[in-house]
């Protein structure tokens, strides 16, 4: 709705017909490039469109006709009507050499008439793409990038060129990859269009691909969360595998930048894989590879080792004193969100004063604006800093009203709301006086978990049955006794006159941290706060488990005797 209201703000109101107001529906105001500088571009983007300039002219289909345009024939403009008659007289193969010589006018043109050469040049480009063939349409794609490299994808042609592109068989491996490139740019589409481009294409050119060309289409598809399936995926992500592998470090060219590109595809992708942790611990283990690092790339490689739940000390310890020593200026709230997750998540050890660092950092953010659109970020920022034992206020209030907002202007975000439930449940229950919920209503003893969150944990049920059988045992119920924490428990209650109750967390490898053998967050956070509330808990691995209530006793005196609330325990032979 904004967007189409601007344009009918930018319209053109020189021309009374509705034939030409239709036609001048402007992409591009006048306070548009007050505002904006379209050469602060980042240096992926430079690197890949530098790729794709070389690549076109490699590919043999790619013949152009000679120029014919002349500077002086179009600029300087003086008059916009007479401009936008005379773009109109310009044939479509000569389209991409105006574009180009409309950058030269730029430094000397007055700002209305240069958004006035935009929107022209735009409106002439959507009108004739029919007139074009596939070589002119990408020379023409190529030339707004040049002339607006951040504001392509605001055009009119770029869109109307990408449903052309998206449905048209690609001979050759350049042109190829200049279909992803460009498909890779908008970030969100109704339809995926590179979706169905890759499935039907990559597989014939995957083998011929070169590193950079690889990190091309690995850019597209993460940018567009675009996930590559069907039988392309094994041998794609084999090809991710042994590209980051393969690929040396290097202060001379812009490696680290490929390697983050990789990174976030691997990721993308669900690839897990040892190897790849091998090669990032020893870089970061090396200072001085570990410096050519930007920090949103560190934060990608943090991430990678969060969700491999790879806990190594020293790889660990490394990485978070890098980050703590960087400005607050140099890491978006985005890399925030990212490196408190990451803590979180690998029981990263952190002083109070490191903690209370990074709320204040947070907090200038937030003063900032910077969580004005992202209100998602600071509530996964305020439930890390749960996790690692800080709660704050002013982080908790703003993220509630934030969401709050946001909630009566877009759709529903799920996965979002369910951590804000989280973060409300672990502020009843440890800081009440915050939050107008008390903690009868976050904490649901004997709440049954749902069935599909047994589908997969047979162990668990098993296991229930087990402790069942045991003389000793009253009861065995499958609970989620805090609300918004969808992890499974065991209510385990006892006979006698020391009648206890246990609840009884049976971690999965997915659940453990592949060094220290600790609990992942959430699943800390859910022992933290049934401990809280006067529960006993017990940490089980599957396969390591103890067989009745006396058993259950033993763990949980000799988890206490040791003072550990993370590692578990070995008792007559059993880990707990």
């Amino acid at each position: 709705m904004f967007a189409l209201l601007r344009r009918f703000a930018s319209a053109s109101i020189t021309n009374t017909s509705s034939s030409s107001l239709l036609r001048n529906y402007a992409s591009f105001t006048v306070q548009d490039v007050y505002r904006e500088i379209p050469e602060d571009t980042g240096t992926l983007l430079n690197q890949f469109a530098k790729h794709i300039a070389v690549e076109r002219y490699k590919c043999e289909d790619h013949i152009l006709p000679p120029s014919k345009i002349r500077y002086s024939d179009y600029f300087p403009i003086t008059d916009e009507r007479y401009f936008r008659r005379t773009v109109q007289k310009t044939q479509a193969d000569q389209l991409p050499s105006l574009i180009i010589h409309a950058s030269s006018y730029r430094s000397n043109a007055a700002v209305p008439m240069y958004a006035a050469a935009l929107n022209a040049l735009d409106a002439h480009a959507a009108a004739q793409l029919n007139q074009m063939d596939t070589s002119t349409v990408l020379e023409t794609l190529y030339a707004f990038l040049f002339l607006m490299p951040n504001w392509l994808t605001r055009t009119d042609f770029y869109h109307a060129a990408m449903r052309r592109l998206a449905g048209e068989s690609s001979s050759s491996k350049q042109r190829f990859l200049q279909v992803c490139f460009y498909l890779g740019l908008q970030k969100k589409y109704q339809q995926n269009d590179l979706e169905t481009f890759l499935d039907t294409q990559l597989a014939g050119h995957l083998a011929s691909l070169s590193p950079l060309d690889l990190a091309v289409v690995s850019n597209a598809s993460y940018k567009t969360s675009t996930l590559i399936s069907g039988a392309v995926r094994e041998a794609y992500e084999a090809a991710l595998v042994d590209a980051t592998l393969n690929l040396k470090l290097s202060s001379e060219s812009s490696t680290d930048a490929l390697l983050v590109c990789y990174i976030k595809a691997l990721r993308l992708q669900r690839v897990q894989d040892e190897r790849i942790c091998q090669y990032l611990q020893d870089i970061c283990l090396n200072p001085a590879e570990l410096s050519l690092l930007q920090p949103r790339g560190l934060a990608h490689i943090f991430a990678y080792f969060s969700e491999m739940r790879w806990d190594h000390p020293e790889t660990v310890q490394t990485i978070v004193e890098r980050l703590m020593q960087l400005k607050p200026s140099e890491l978006r709230a985005k890399d925030l969100t990212t490196f408190l997750w990451c803590c979180a998540q690998l029981n990263c050890t952190l002083s109070a004063a490191q903690r209370k660092q990074l709320e204040l950092i947070a907090l200038r953010k937030l003063d900032n604006g910077e969580y004005n659109r992202f209100p998602d970020q600071l509530v996964d920022t305020c439930l890390s800093l749960c996790i690692l034992g800080h709660h704050s206020k002013q982080l908790f209030d703003a993220a509630e009203e934030l969401k709050a907002n946001q909630r009566q202007r877009q759709r529903a975000q799920p996965k979002v709301d369910s951590r804000l439930i989280v973060l409300r449940s672990a502020v009843a229950i440890e800081h009440p006086e915050w939050a107008d919920m008390r903690k009868e209503q976050v904490f649901k003893e004997f709440t049954r978990a749902p069935g599909y969150l047994l589908k997969q944990r047979e162990d668990l049920t098993t296991y229930a049955n087990q402790l069942g059988k045991d003389a000793e045992v009253e009861g065995v119920d499958l609970v989620c006794p805090i609300v918004g924490i969808n992890l499974p428990s065991l209510r385990v209650q006892t006979l006698g006159e020391q009648a206890t109750v246990y609840f009884v967390e049976l971690l999965t490898p997915e659940q453990t941290l592949q060094f220290s053998q600790a609990a992942t967050s959430l699943v800390r956070l859910k022992r933290r706060l049934l401990e809280s509330l006067g529960h006993r808990v017990v940490l089980l691995h599957s396969g390591a488990m103890a067989t009745n209530a006396q058993a259950l006793q033993q763990l949980l005196e000799q988890a206490t005797e040791a003072g550990n609330e993370e590692t578990p325990q070995e008792v007559h032979g059993l880990k707990n």
